[in-house]
């Protein structure tokens, strides 16, 4: 019975997706991504390893009042964006739910049918960032739990999930992009470990002007570091409006950026099947 109801749920949502507006058909096709989403044993191993590195960089450096000095403020509320800004590892999940659809034979299927190719990558783009900025809003309760306070206070809480919403979004569409050029989920998954050398070549530990000459110049040009900065700006210091319109604008040109390569990426891997 559930073998034969399956494949009857996702022509009735076909048809539905193919008869409704550009919303209507993004929605219809987020909601089928959200309940594969929903079993999928990755979506709870990105949480626990973004909530792994909060404990183990408290752990490390949190009783330090020396290093407390050095950076300014509480060492848990300086670390915080760090773990947010992992979390993004969790929109890698939009490539590999598209590139699945596409193994399967899923996503020709749809580009049979009057929908949107925007919409057919969007969707999935979508379910990546929503990822992420679920994943942010737990780290950061777990934080404020833990002793952190908002400089800024709710206003500052939101703030700091539109960035990680910008940068959840910029990061599903590098994975939905570099998935479809790979083909297969597992490269697609491997591709997003490009992340890490992101987040240690940014001011992960200290502020940007004390870190070495070397390490300075490459943080001036990871996008990393003007999240990270406009993240811990309304945590600790209150509204900068330069350091929020540097991230806002940095990470909105790479969401930007992201969504047409992946659009572009889409068009033409579809195009070849």
């Amino acid at each position: 019975m559930t073998a034969i109801a399956a494949p009857r749920r996702v022509a009735v949502e076909e048809t539905a997706a193919a008869g409704t507006s550009f919303a209507l058909q993004v929605g219809i096709l987020l909601s089928r991504l959200l309940r594969q989403l929903a079993v999928a044993p990755t979506t709870y191993i990105n949480l626990m390893i973004s909530l792994f590195f909060l404990f183990v960089y408290t752990g490390a450096f949190g009783a330090s009042q020396g290093f407390e000095q050095l950076i300014g403020a509480k060492f848990l509320t300086f670390i915080l964006p760090v773990s947010i800004v992992n979390a993004s590892l969790a929109g890698s999940v939009a490539g590999q739910l598209l590139v699945s659809d596409l193994e399967s034979g899923y996503l020709r299927r749809l580009q049979a049918m009057p929908i949107s190719r925007l919409a057919i990558v969007l969707a999935p783009m979508l379910v990546g960032a929503l990822l992420v900025v679920a994943q942010a809003a737990l780290v950061l309760g777990l934080g404020f739990a833990m002793g952190v306070e908002s400089a800024t206070g709710v206003a500052g809480v939101a703030v700091v999930l539109a960035l990680s919403l910008l940068w959840g979004m910029a990061f599903a569409g590098y994975a939905v992009a570099t998935g479809l050029l790979a083909g297969n989920a597992a490269t697609a998954q491997a591709a997003t470990f490009v992340f890490f050398p992101l987040v240690f070549l940014a001011p992960t530990f200290l502020p940007r002007e004390q870190l070495q000459d070397w390490l300075q110049a490459a943080a001036v040009i990871n996008p990393t570091t003007y999240v990270l900065e406009a993240m811990r700006s309304v945590l600790i210091d209150g509204w900068q409006l330069e350091t929020l319109a540097a991230g806002f604008g940095v990470i909105g040109g790479l969401c930007l950026l992201a969504s047409l390569w992946a659009a572009r990426v889409a068009r033409r891997t579809t195009a070849r099947r």
